[in-house]
């Protein structure tokens, strides 16, 4: 199963989260982390910015925004049967109206 919106399947994509996670815990741990192990050089860069996969629509009861129109963090998982997703920062419920 390849999941268009993330662009492999929950076998690689899995993995890769877990190992994001233990990166930045390490680096919030006092003296456990002493730099990367196998870093990619890069020159000349930039910082630039890239679409990633979210939802947008009308917000309700959102715990830190009025309710209205908004757009999600960056979206890991959708289930259209089950009608809900998870975002970076929370679980949606897709309430009426969901679009695609």
């Amino acid at each position: 199963m390849n999941d268009k919106w993330l662009g492999g399947p929950p076998s690689v994509i899995i993995p890769r989260l877990q190992s994001l996670l233990a990166d930045i815990q390490s680096l919030a741990s006092p003296g456990g982390f002493d730099g990367p192990v196998e870093a990619v050089t890069i020159r000349n860069c930039m910082l630039a910015q890239r679409s990633v996969p979210c939802l947008i629509g009308e917000m309700l009861d959102h715990p830190q925004l009025k309710s209205g129109p908004g757009i999600t963090s960056e979206l890991f998982y959708l289930d259209r049967k089950r009608r809900i997703a998870r975002t970076l920062s929370r679980w949606y419920h897709l309430d009426e109206g969901f679009l695609i």
